[in-house]
């Protein structure tokens, strides 16, 4: 039978997938192309570089040799211990090792199946923010994403970094939610993983426990919220304080996650990196190492190196001269810090010189065309985020602890360096945002104008 138009019954709306079902797929379809990358790209990472320690120290770890400096080891036969890097992500590439899977392809291939959870957990994020269709569209984006797939095909702690800032983003939208202390709790937690896994994770879960203590729904009190985000606090600090007791104990001095910060400061401050086409950067110079001199002054030198080769050598001792150089720099130049850390912020941001800033970046082993298709398509995504952020906002979405890892990542390059790899705290925020957007466009279009007289 048909209906008066002949056009015969209406038919039922088509059935749609369920969620779980969709981002299963697409959580698939992210692991295979990073395999496929991995197999077809095969990024070269230096050997002498971080990517090569992080592969170092888990190997040590999986032959029971603990945390001990991985060059030092390599090169001269020396163990020392080491808090250079955070422990987590050792920790985990220490698991496929202690199996006999300790090559760098092996690494990387456990590393593609770790980025095919870090989409699904944008999926539920996204679904969080936006519902069902955002959840999928934000895993969609971040399957194919080259700014999420990099850091897991050149072996890099980013990798790990980036699905727990997901997870705290998660306990996030909880902890608004259904302000409680078990919720504030988890939130720490994760922050304390995230911090475990890259040192700036202590200001993300700061910052990030702060907004959502502000946010928090429900009428509560000031000093309730106060004690809510101790709580948070005190749970990321315990989370810390273990690999904060060992140092002390193994470095007999005070390192809250990592020594690097030292390096990273006297490389970022020195006549290179404030002034000319390395402006904003972090240079290392080894003055006095040979070949890998530079034709500088030691008055213009940056980092110099570690003298590994001194029996002496102690990476904490070392790592405080190296800070305290770093910092004298900066307080005695202080006149042109702001225009320093303004280019430090849009070099992390992708729009200050992109292309030397790709070039710069490449060395660490990452092809030099997907870092620029990254640099692209981030620029794509921003804006898009920006206006899904505030459509967000509008439908009562808490989007706070989102815009919270954007000033973060601003913040902590801000006192850094510029890198693009250290915006991996605001991509997955950015893949939100953007989805929202999407999602919200694919609706107008389908709605359609709007009709005469109706």
């Amino acid at each position: 039978m048909t209906d008066a138009a002949g056009t015969g019954p209406p038919r039922p709306p088509a059935r749609r997938p369920p969620f779980a079902a969709a981002l299963a797929a697409v959580a698939v379809a992210a692991v295979v192309l990073r395999l496929a990358f991995v197999a077809v790209v095969d990024p070269q990472v230096p050997e002498i570089g971080d990517a090569s320690a992080y592969r170092l120290l888990a190997v040590n770890l999986a032959e029971g040799a603990g945390y001990v400096r991985p060059f030092d080891e390599l090169l001269l036969g020396v163990r020392r211990p080491t808090a250079e890097y955070p422990p987590l992500f050792p920790a985990l590439l220490a698991i496929p090792s202690a199996l006999g899977a300790e090559s760098t392809h092996a690494h990387r291939v456990v590393l593609a199946f770790v980025g095919g959870g870090t989409v699904v957990l944008l999926g539920l994020l996204g679904r969080r923010i936006g519902g069902r269709r955002v959840g999928i569209v934000a895993a969609a984006l971040g399957a194919a994403y080259p700014m999420l797939i990099l850091p897991e095909a050149t072996g890099m702690a980013e990798a790990l970094y980036a699905p727990l800032v997901v997870v705290v983003l998660l306990a996030a939208q909880r902890a608004i939610a259904r302000p409680s202390l078990p919720a504030f709790a988890a939130l720490g937690a994760a922050a304390g993983a995230a911090a475990l896994t890259r040192a700036e994770g202590l200001f993300l879960g700061a910052a990030v426990a702060l907004a959502c203590g502000v946010a928090a729904r429900g009428g509560i009190a000031p000093a309730r919220r106060v004690a809510l985000v101790a709580a948070a606090a005190a749970v990321m600090v315990g989370c810390v304080a273990p690999w904060t007791i060992r140092n002390a104990v193994r470095l007999h001095a005070f390192v809250p996650v990592s020594t690097n910060y030292a390096t990273l400061l006297d490389g970022a401050n020195c006549d290179a990196t404030y002034a000319g086409e390395q402006l904003g950067q972090w240079r290392e110079t080894f003055s006095s190492h040979g070949d890998a001199a530079r034709d500088l002054p030691q008055a213009q030198a940056c980092f110099e190196g570690f003298d590994v080769a001194d029996p002496a050598f102690d990476e904490a001792e070392a790592a405080a001269h190296h800070r305290d150089d770093g910092l004298a720099y900066a307080r005695a130049h202080a006149g042109a810090l702001p225009k320093v850390m303004a280019v430090r912020v849009a070099r992390t941001f992708g729009v200050f010189a992109p292309r030397q800033q790709v070039d710069f970046e490449s060395l660490e082993g990452r092809p030099r065309a997907w870092q620029m298709a990254g640099t692209v398509a981030f620029w794509v995504l921003a804006p898009l985020a920006g206006a899904g952020f505030v459509l967000a906002r509008r439908r009562g979405a808490a989007v706070a602890p989102l815009v919270v890892t954007l000033a973060v990542v601003a913040a902590v390059a801000a006192a850094t360096y510029g890198q693009q790899r250290f915006r991996i705290a605001a991509e997955p925020a950015v893949l939100v945002g953007a989805a929202v957007t999407l999602v919200a466009a694919a609706r107008a279009g389908m709605a359609g104008p709007a009709r005469p007289g109706r």
